[in-house]
């Protein structure tokens, strides 16, 4: 039978994951959906994930796949900016999207013990390959560089 907190535990495992990554750059970091706060005059990498896409291959055996994006914002303010800033930061979370992502029971709701139910893998195969999106600059008028990171994981799940 799935199990109701499977999304949520992959969204916060993934979060906190690419959190520890955008730390690391520094860049400020927001969940899409989540965190809707303003980060005006700020570069920022925002985070959304797309599924759980769950296929049963059998009784109490799941296949879960969901797709990561992390769309890199920078706002060109200053002349010491370096113009390959937006690059450096695609590549650094490019190799963090080849995981593997330890997905935990995160949360404050019964059934959320912090313990490891597996890991997310990434997809490198064909068309599923880890992707950069370069969108350049997004507007004439305002000095703002976007890019998009896009991954996709899988994570097998073996239920009671």
């Amino acid at each position: 039978m799935l199990d109701q907190n499977w999304a949520r535990w992959i969204v916060a495992s993934v979060a906190v994951y690419f959190k520890a990554i955008a730390d690391t750059i520094p860049i400020n970091f927001k969940i899409s959906g989540i965190d809707e706060c303003e980060i005006p005059n700020r570069n920022y990498a925002e985070l959304t994930v797309t599924g759980p896409f769950i296929q049963q291959l059998s009784k109490n055996f799941y296949q879960l796949t969901v797709e990561v994006n992390v769309l890199l914002t920078n706002l060109m303010l200053e002349t010491s900016d370096n113009g390959y800033d937006i690059q450096t930061w695609c590549g650094i979370f490019q190799k963090a999207m080849d995981g593997p992502i330890t997905v935990y029971k995160k949360g404050n709701l019964v059934g959320d013990t912090g313990t490891s139910i597996g890991c997310l893998i990434s997809k490198q195969t064909g068309m599923d390959a880890n992707k950069i999106m370069h969108f350049g600059q997004i507007s004439k008028v305002d000095r703002v560089r976007q890019s998009m990171i896009s991954g996709k994981f899988q994570i097998d799940l073996k239920t009671t």
